[in-house]
């Protein structure tokens, strides 16, 4: 089956998600995440790439980086390989490290960009590794904060400094709620949908006054913007809208269609 084509940013910002084979925990060791962010380090002195956010879990690594497309493929392809040879070396095994090509998203404007940091230095909370982003510490929050860092470019640390007054405005942002759905291993992804189509819904029911979905079809627009929502933004299937909403599957079907 041939690849999907990659998508380019027009603003040279992409979500970087790449995870170890099978769902190894490739990272789980403190020598295995000081090997990447050296290669990280290493790799990006050489290039044309910047890292604006990044965080190592034990199976896979999030990246925010702006880069022309080919210096990014020519990016990843370095840190990928010498991980994977490093990573292969140590554990005396021979194949591949990552699980298939790193997966990518474009990140189109400023609220996308902040919403992607965000997601990026909250993952250890939401694996309950950490009460709060900063207690983890291999993630760029602790650079951002301190204002110094051998990885992230200057130009992330401006940033910061340009929409933040100081270290708490910037902590408080990473307390916001945020009902997008992000790049994410699959099974992270899935608790994530879910969680998110909960909260919309339970939103649309409070805002309107109701006790159960169905009851949404007279308030309006409120009952097809729910669904519309659930489907295209969430990206839920059509019978996982009507086991969330307690609606028909042939209902769910037949209102979505119309979206």
């Amino acid at each position: 089956m041939p690849r999907v084509p990659r998508q380019f940013s027009k603003t040279g910002f992409y979500h970087i998600m790449m995870r170890g084979l099978n769902r190894e925990r490739i990272f789980e060791k403190v020598d295995a995440k000081k090997t990447m962010l050296n290669f990280l380090a290493e790799k990006v002195a050489d290039s044309d790439v910047g890292i604006y956010a990044y965080c190592i879990m034990d199976n896979h690594i999030h990246l925010l980086l702006k880069a022309e497309p080919e210096d990014l493929v020519a990016y990843m392809k370095k840190v990928n390989g010498s991980f994977a040879s490093h990573y292969n070396r140590e554990e005396n095994r021979i194949g591949p490290v990552f699980q298939g090509r790193y997966k990518r998203e474009c990140v189109e404007d400023e609220r996308y960009f902040w919403g992607v940091l965000r997601y990026i230095h909250r993952n250890p909370v939401q694996a309950y590794m950490v009460k709060v982003p900063q207690e983890y510490e291999w993630s760029s929050i602790k650079d951002y904060l301190s204002g110094k860092s051998r990885l992230l470019d200057e130009k992330a640390l401006q940033l910061k400094r340009e929409n933040f007054s100081d270290n708490e405005s910037f902590l408080k942002m990473h307390e916001e709620e945020d009902l997008k759905i992000y790049l994410d291993v699959n099974e992270d992804l899935d608790k994530m949908k879910g969680s998110v189509a909960r909260k919309l819904i339970q939103r649309a029911l409070q805002e309107n006054g109701a006790s159960q979905v169905l009851e949404l079809r007279q308030k309006g627009n409120a009952f097809q913007n729910l669904l519309d929502k659930l489907a295209v933004e969430v990206k839920l299937t059509y019978k996982e809208i009507a086991e969330l909403t307690d609606l028909s599957y042939s209902m769910v079907q037949r209102l979505v269609s119309k979206a």
